[in-house]
């Protein structure tokens, strides 16, 4: 046991020190020279989270290079002092999800006791790495228009991003003609590809395109698209979607909202402006709130999220079923030929309903209601032992239930054959930064993921032997097709119950000689 014990921590060693981790955080490295443009070697630069009070120390090498890698989003301020130089502060300086911040100074000969502030403006361009991808930061989360409440949706305004169709929910999206199923979805770096369908598991569809469960928005702090990702991504050919949790500051932030649609601003469709027919109801609303803040003032800090949606939408259709003359002519038929109307056949056939738009090809117009409910949180802790090692720990879930007629072209679109959708999704993780040296930081990530979805028909009470069909199972009518009309019953139920656990010890190798004091 002690032999195998020693195997596996000498393993997990080399494991830390020469593999390359999937980055959810970003980075600041630069540049120091003087005013003659000579690079400064061991100028003493000092890296502050704004938001935490957090610090990073560096010594840059003799190059004049700093690196300050794997910091939480957010803004730093940057300090630099050296012998015989004044000193220089550059502030406001933003790290985004997966991205590389430079922040070149150079230095002035000190004539006296001075300090320049210059606050920083975020490059266009990113000089050091060929990584193709496009931050969607906090602002535009919160200011655009987002009809559904998918943060997906964003990732639009990126270059070679397109909505998928017919299928998936409303933000379904495929990168560059690669098949939805080639994205990548990670929260905080940890995988939210569900195991089975291999897309995100919040925010997924049911039945419907509408989302089963949501990813609330105001904890969202923000996202990278990567469209051209890092050999550190390396597992699928699509969009890496690198989605950053807030984390509580120093102070106390938070919101209340409530998005709310209403049918009574809605005009009629076509289907509901047939005989018969009437204004199908729509409410939805999208309510919810945040609040962060510190446990602890400089230690540790909160972040809480909450997100429902309450949704009554309806499905307007048109369908052919059997009509009084189709069902003369049907018997008239049989009659002629001296066949006896099957028993079985004609209960069957009285579960159709009446048609109410006689000679149309639709001949039966209705409006059906459905269900769009669902609660999602999100719980984020994060705690400084000390400014060389961080531990972040989230959970995060979701519970939806859906009703919608089934109308992918397997069962009946008939309000008898609904299909009911509950769905859950649990996320949780611990992130544990440990910044050994300068050039040597380790992410320690732990996570455990579980989607459960099942799909049953609004008949699952029903039992076919009770018209006298023997199918030697219940759970309501069996989908029957019945030549040139709407089919009946449904798919049988259908259950969807996966989980996984990943531990993963990912080490930053910063690639440029620098000492922590």
């Amino acid at each position: 046991m002690i032999r195998f014990s020693y195997i596996v921590r000498t393993f997990m060693f080399f494991l830390a020190a020469f593999a390359w981790g999937q980055s959810f955080s970003g980075k600041i490295v630069g540049l120091v020279t003087d005013s003659s443009e000579a690079v400064v070697s061991r100028v003493a630069v000092t890296v502050v989270n704004e938001g935490t009070g957090t610090q990073r120390r560096l010594i840059t090498d003799a190059n004049g290079v700093y690196v300050a890698a794997e910091l939480p989003v957010g803004y730093y301020t940057v300090r630099y002092e050296a012998p015989g130089f004044g000193k220089a502060e550059r502030q406001r300086v933003k790290v985004d999800v997966g991205s590389e911040t430079r922040v070149d100074v150079a230095l002035s000969v000190q004539a006296m006791e001075q300090s320049i502030d210059v606050k920083v403006e975020v490059p266009v361009l990113q000089q050091d790495s060929s990584t193709l991808s496009e931050v969607v930061d906090t602002r535009q989360v919160e200011e655009l228009p987002l009809n559904g409440r998918d943060f997906r949706k964003l990732a639009f305004l990126v270059p070679g991003a397109a909505p998928r169709s017919p299928r998936g929910s409303l933000g379904s999206f495929t990168m560059n003609g690669q098949r939805e199923k080639s994205n990548i979805f990670l929260i905080d770096g940890v995988d939210n590809n569900d195991p089975f369908r291999n897309q995100a598991s919040f925010n997924q569809g049911g039945v419907a395109g509408a989302q089963a469960t949501l990813f609330p928005i105001d904890a969202l702090a923000e996202f990278s698209v990567q469209i051209q990702g890092s050999a550190e991504y390396g597992r699928n050919a699509g969009a890496v979607v690198n989605t950053v949790v807030k984390s509580g500051t120093n102070e106390i932030h938070g919101t209340l909202y409530e998005f709310l649609r209403n049918d009574k601003l809605n005009a009629r469709n076509f289907f509901e402006t047939l005989p018969g027919t009437q204004k199908g109801p729509f409410k939805n609303s999208n309510y919810g709130g945040s609040i962060g803040g510190p446990i602890k003032h400089d230690r540790t800090f909160l972040f809480a999220s909450f997100e429902g949606e309450r949704g009554r939408p309806s499905s307007s259709l048109a369908v052919t079923v059997p009509g009084v003359a189709d069902i003369a002519s049907a018997r008239a038929s049989n009659a002629a030929a001296g066949r006896a109307e099957n028993a079985l056949g004609a209960k069957i056939l009285s579960l159709f309903p009446q048609e109410n738009n006689p000679g149309a090809k639709g001949n039966f117009a209705y409006s059906l209601p459905n269900i769009i409910d669902s609660n999602n949180f999100v719980v984020k802790i994060d705690h400084r032992f000390s400014d060389r090692f961080n531990l972040s720990g989230r959970y995060v879930y979701g519970d939806g239930t859906q009703t919608f007629p089934l109308n992918s072209g397997q069962g009946s679109q008939l309000a008898p054959y609904q299909t009911i959708v509950p769905t859950r999704v649990q996320l949780a993780g611990l992130n544990f930064s440990q910044v050994l040296t300068s050039r040597l930081i380790n992410d320690t990530r732990v996570s455990f993921m579980r989607f459960a979805q099942v799909f049953s028909p609004l008949d699952s009470a029903f039992d076919p032997a009770s018209i006298g069909l023997i199918t030697g199972a219940k759970g309501g009518l069996p989908t029957i097709a019945v030549g040139g009309f709407e089919s009946l019953g449904a798919p049988p139920m259908s259950r969807v119950d996966v989980s996984a656990r990943l531990i993963r010890l990912p080490t930053r190798w910063c690639g440029r000689s620098a000492v922590i004091p």
